[in-house]
């Protein structure tokens, strides 16, 4: 008896599907978020800030030398935030935690927008006017192709688009008349750069907050994670 076929896997992230609209608000929403959690941080160094100031102030009135006063604002600030840190811990982790489940919301969206051939590809996906499309379109040579590709894009008609690429992608490479990703590209190319870089967005928002945690809690500048902060939001433009 022969061995049953292997069974591929299939990566389906168990999350929802959100729509343009929805991609492109959660992203103004998350760098709101994100910026919000910037002015926590900013606020609390302050608070650190103002303890230490006080405490060489005390120190000044006291008669202190300078250097005195340094050291007791050294001390005083050392002080303040590591009770500072300690404290906020839980505020800290509450809104990372919002902005992470919104990077992690877009999952799915996110396959089904990696390019405007997969989404055209599931325009009109089930309705009678595709189908109605595939059964004219089938069987059809290269110059007709090509001129109900044209009507396609002139009308933006986007199942008829998603009939044509049914169809020319069950012919060798060599004989197609045009390629898929040209005409996938002119009717769905604008809307999906749109919804990508809505979930670029969402997702250097998180990372961006993310790293500022990572400084804040270790006191010190980190420049790797900078680095690749930088280059995924240069990626992402």
């Amino acid at each position: 008896m022969a061995d049953p076929a292997p069974s591929l896997p299939l990566d389906i992230p168990d999350k929802p599907i959100l729509s343009t609209a929805e991609v492109v608000s959660l992203a103004e929403v998350a760098a709101k978020r994100a910026e919000k959690f910037g002015t926590l941080i900013d606020t609390l160094d302050a608070g650190v800030a103002k303890r230490a100031a006080d405490a060489a102030e005390s120190f000044s009135r006291a008669g202190f030398q300078p250097k005195d006063q340094q050291t007791a604002a050294d001390k005083a600030a050392a002080i303040a935030r590591r009770e500072v840190v300690t404290n906020s811990s839980d505020t800290r982790w509450a809104h990372l935690k919002e902005l992470s489940a919104a990077s992690d919301s877009l999952a799915t969206t996110a396959q089904l927008w990696a390019s405007p051939v997969t989404v055209l590809a599931r325009a009109g996906l089930g309705t009678p006017e595709r189908s109605a499309y595939q059964q004219q379109l089938d069987g059809s040579g290269v110059v007709d192709l090509k001129n109900v590709a044209l009507l396609a894009v002139a009308t933006n008609n986007k199942a008829l688009g998603a009939a044509i690429v049914s169809i020319i992608d069950r012919m060798p490479a060599r004989s197609r008349p045009f390629s898929a990703q040209d005409l996938a590209d002119k009717l769905v190319g604008e809307e999906t750069r749109s919804v990508q870089a809505a979930i670029a967005a969402v997702k250097l928002a998180a990372q961006r907050a993310i790293n500022r945690n990572r400084e804040y809690e270790a006191g010190r500048v980190r420049p790797m994670d900078r680095v690749k902060l930088a280059l995924n939001k240069k990626d992402a433009n």
